[in-house]
């Protein structure tokens, strides 16, 4: 599946050129590793709505003026001295220079640029003005301009959410015909260990199902497969912390180096559970309420109340009930069992595979 497609990095690109039609150049940053093909899918979806596109072109060593000059092969003399204003004045009107792979050594010079082309940008009307767009890797937020009047700053930050990956990864697992509650919470799992990380993600849909239930075994196996990341470090610039739903959450390949971090794994993959469980285990609550009904015997008295309906009961009280009135073992060793799993998930417990894929959980 083209990742592109989703609606996180989807929706980065059409602002993009919602961005460009309203006349501002662009400075698109975004980490060192995570965001391949980002100036080309730009071009594309660009082309696609009929804009006039030169690029992307590879940045080099040498001055910015040079190297669009040389890119476009633009006449000059030694008359006429290279300038950002004779530059902006050669461009044809709406034209759009998409130039990508400026790392933080040579972002100095490109952000002089950038802000030098925007003033002389504003003397032009916008929906004629010649943009430039630079994708940016590994410069750190804090050297980024602010907005000016044509010229916008928009980081890759907070783009991809917990919603891109599970599109991503149930797709990815479609070939292996889960049904559906089972789909869910694996698919759950490995969005909450990926987070961003789609490679990552590829990685850990592929692996036994069984190994998802020991984040650090699967992080493991999946840093030797992938190669380990030496450059991976806790900042936005390196793809090692970014905002994910709102929230500042560092890579799992960081928390996996850290033994003393490696609980945080864990935490994940409870997340996951919780989110996709609890819910289950109420309807399985109802699910053996029902069940119960034909069966139990009244009064029912809990510390000191009468109970008049079952439904009113928790699930720890629903397996007292069953266990104090002896009714059949199978309700006995059902709502025991939700019980445990109810309070596992309560404290922080992961649950281990046996018990988040017990049949009893599903009601059946």
């Amino acid at each position: 599946m083209d990742w592109w497609a989703l609606p996180g990095p989807a929706h980065f690109v059409a602002k993009a050129i919602e961005n460009l039609r309203d006349g501002h150049n662009l400075i698109l940053p975004t980490p060192v590793r995570g965001v391949p093909e980002l100036a080309e899918t730009l071009r594309r979806a660009l082309l696609d709505e009929g804009w006039r596109v030169v690029g992307p072109f590879d940045n080099e060593e040498k001055n910015p003026i040079d190297q669009i000059y040389g890119w476009l092969e633009i006449e000059d003399s030694e008359a006429t001295r290279r300038s950002v204003g004779n530059l902006r004045r050669k461009l044809e009107p709406g034209q759009v220079v998409i130039v990508q792979g400026i790392n933080a050594g040579h972002w100095g010079a490109w952000k002089h640029f950038m802000t030098e082309y925007e003033v002389a940008s504003r003397v032009v009307a916008k929906f004629d003005r010649p943009l430039v767009v630079t994708v940016v890797t590994g410069v750190p937020l804090s050297r980024l301009p602010e907005r000016s009047a044509a010229l916008l700053t928009t980081p890759w930050q907070d783009v991809v959410g917990e919603l891109d990956v599970l599109l991503y990864v149930r797709e990815a697992m479609r070939s292996k015909r889960y049904d559906g509650g089972k789909g869910k919470l694996l698919s759950r799992i490995v969005a909450k260990l990926a987070l961003w990380d789609f490679q990552l993600a590829d990685y850990l849909a592929g692996v036994d199902e069984r190994q998802l239930f020991d984040p650090v075994l699967a992080l493991s196996a999946a840093a030797d497969a992938l190669g380990q990341a030496d450059d991976l470090v806790a900042t936005w610039e390196a793809g090692g912390k970014i905002k994910f739903d709102g929230i500042e959450l560092e890579h799992s390949m960081l928390l996996l180096r850290q033994p003393l971090e490696q609980g945080r794994l864990v935490e994940r993959v409870w997340q996951a559970q919780a989110g996709e469980l609890l819910p289950l285990l109420e309807l399985s609550r109802r699910h053996w309420v029902q069940r119960m009904l034909p069966v139990v015997r009244w009064p029912i008295c809990l510390n000191d109340a009468n109970i008049t309906d079952l439904n009113e009961l928790e699930i720890g009280q629903l397996a007292y009930v069953a266990r104090s009135q002896k009714l059949s073992p199978a309700i006995q060793q059902a709502t025991e069992k939700l019980r445990r799993y109810r309070n596992k998930l309560a404290h922080i417990e992961m649950l281990e595979y046996s018990e988040a894929f017990d049949p009893d959980l599903r009601g059946r």
